[in-house]
C-alpha cells in the first residue's frame, strides 16, 4: 500500500516539472517593452531621475568685483549640481536701496536675494522672505556670531543666512594725529580715549583744519561708526533713540570743527588720489569699511602705507555696525529646496576665506579665525563686545539709519543748529513710529 503512494507521488512530480519547465528555460528580454500611449499619464511609476531641473534668479547687491567673484564661485557649484541653472543680476548698492520699500515689485521673479543684513529682519517681518534655517548645513549654524545671526533671527526662526561682515574703522594719517600733544605733552596715540577726542577736536579747530575728514555722507553705516567714535556712546544707543549728549561734553568741539568744514565731506574713494592725499597728510582721518581700507592700504608703497593705521577700537564695544550681507530667500519662490541648496553651497568656509583673500570682507564663522591667525581676532573677544554680543536688532533699523543720515544732511546744510540736533532726532524717531 505504502509503496502503491510512493509511486503516485512521484508521478505527480513529474507531472509538475514538465508543466513548469517551459517557463523556467524561456529566454529573458533583452530590452524592457516600451511603455504604451495608455501608460502615459501614470505619474506613479516615474523614476527620481525625471524631475525638471531647476532654475533659479538670483539678485546681487554689490559692486562689479564682488559680482564678478560670485559669479566664478556659483559657476563652480554648478558643476557640482549640473541639474541647476543659476542665473545672477548685479543691482548697484546705489540703485538697490529702494528695494527694500518696494520689494514686493522690485523683486518679482527672484528666488535668492544678497542683501544687506540689516534688511533681512525688516523683510522676514513684512512677509516677504521664507525661513532659511535648512540652508544652514552640518554645524553652520553654531559657528555664527551671536552679533551677526540677531539681524537675521526673528520669531524663533533664520530668515537670512549671513555672508560677510565689514565693519567700519577710522583709518589715520599718524603725523597728523601725532602733531596734536595730550594735557601731559605726549603725542597722541590710537586707541583714541575720550578725551583725546576732546583735545583732537580743539586742536583740529586751533589748525583751522579744514576738510580734515573724509567720510561718505550719504552712508548711515559710516556717520554711526563717527558718531560713535566721537561721543564714546554704543551705536544701538544711537539708533535707539537715545541721543545723550551727542553734541555736548566730550564731542561737541570735534563737531564744531567738523561742521565747519567747507562744502561736503570728501567720500573715501578706492581710486590711488585719495590713498595718496591720505597718506600725504591731507587728511586726519577716514572713516571706511574694513575692506576698503585694507584695498586702498595695500596699493600704497611700503613707506606710504607705513605712515597709515586701521583703527578698530571701536569693535570692542558692545555693538558695532557690521555692514555686512546675507542671502534670503523670496516668499513667493517655487524653488525652495534649490535655494537653500545653492545658498548652502555659497556660504562654505573655504569660499568665505576666498571672499576675504580677494574682497577684503570678512567670514562668518568663528572656527575660520581659530584657524587662519591672520584674520583679526573677533572670536577671541569677550562675550560682551561685538561680535559675540547679541544686540536689540529692531526690524525698523534700516529706516532709522535713513533718518540718522536725514539728520546729518540738515545739520551739514546749515538748517539745523547743533544744539537743536537731540530734539529733532526725537521728532524724526516719533514720525517713524507712527507711520511705521
Amino acid at each position: 500500500m505504502t509503496r502503491r503512494k510512493s509511486v503516485v507521488v512521484l508521478m505527480l512530480l513529474m507531472l509538475a516539472l514538465l508543466l513548469t519547465s517551459p517557463w523556467a528555460s524561456a529566454p529573458v528580454p533583452e530590452e524592457v517593452p516600451q511603455r504604451s500611449p495608455e501608460d502615459a499619464g501614470d505619474t506613479a511609476v516615474e523614476p527620481a531621475f525625471a524631475e525638471r531641473p531647476a532654475s533659479l534668479e538670483i539678485k546681487i547687491i554689490s559692486d562689479e568685483t564682488a559680482f564678478r567673484l560670485l559669479e566664478r564661485q556659483s559657476d563652480q557649484l554648478a558643476r557640482l549640481h549640473p541639474d541647476m541653472h543659476v542665473e545672477l543680476t548685479r543691482l548697484d548698492p546705489a540703485d538697490g536701496a529702494g528695494l527694500l520699500e518696494d520689494w514686493r515689485h522690485g523683486a518679482e521673479g527672484t528666488d535668492v536675494a544678497l542683501v544687506p543684513s540689516a534688511w533681512v529682519k525688516r523683510l522676514a517681518v513684512r512677509g516677504d522672505l521664507l525661513t532659511a534655517d535648512a540652508a544652514f548645513e552640518g554645524d553652520a549654524l553654531s559657528q555664527q556670531f551671536d552679533g551677526i545671526k540677531a539681524q537675521a533671527k526673528w520669531n524663533g526662526f533664520m530668515w537670512g543666512v549671513p555672508h560677510h561682515l565689514d565693519p567700519y574703522v577710522i583709518v589715520w594719517n599718524r603725523a597728523r594725529l601725532s602733531a596734536l600733544a595730550r594735557p601731559d605733552g605726549s603725542a597722541m596715540t590710537l586707541p583714541l580715549s575720550g578725551m583725546d577726542w576732546t583735545v583732537l577736536g580743539a586742536g583740529l579747530a586751533q589748525q583751522n583744519a579744514r576738510q580734515w575728514l573724509a567720510i561718505d555722507e550719504a552712508d548711515p553705516g559710516a556717520l554711526l561708526a563717527w558718531l560713535s567714535a566721537a561721543t564714546g556712546m554704543r551705536s544701538e544707543r544711537l539708533l535707539l533713540g537715545e541721543a545723550g549728549d551727542w553734541t555736548a561734553g566730550q564731542a561737541v568741539s570735534l563737531m564744531e570743527t567738523l561742521g565747519a568744514t567747507a562744502g561736503p565731506l570728501p567720500r573715501p574713494v578706492s581710486d590711488a588720489s585719495f590713498w595718496q592725499a591720505l597718506a600725504s597728510g591731507q587728511y586726519a582721518a577716514a572713516v571706511m569699511r574694513q575692506s576698503a581700507a585694507a584695498e586702498g592700504i595695500a596699493e600704497l608703497g611700503r613707506n606710504e602705507a607705513a605712515g597709515l593705521s586701521i583703527d578698530r577700537s571701536g569693535w570692542n564695544k558692545p555693538y558695532t555696525f557690521d555692514a555686512g550681507a546675507s542671502f534670503v530667500i523670496d516668499a513667493r519662490t517655487e524653488e525652495k529646496e534649490a535655494a537653500k541648496a545653492w545658498i548652502a553651497g555659497m556660504t562654505t568656509e573655504p569660499l568665505q576665506l576666498d571672499n576675504y583673500a580677494a574682497l577684503g570682507v570678512l567670514p562668518v564663522y568663528r572656527s575660520a579665525y581659530a584657524a587662519h591667525h591672520e584674520l583679526p581676532a573677533l572670536s577671541a573677544q569677550s562675550g560682551q563686545q561685538f561680535p559675540n554680543w547679541e544686540p536689540n536688532a529692531a526690524p525698523d533699523w534700516p529706516r532709522r539709519m535713513e533718518k540718522l543720515r536725514s539728520l546729518w544732511s540738515e545739520w551739514r546744510q546749515g538748517r539745523l543748529a547743533l544744539a537743536d540736533w537731540p530734539s529733532r532726532w526725537s521728532e524724526l524717531l516719533a514720525d517713524l513710529e507712527l507711520h511705521d
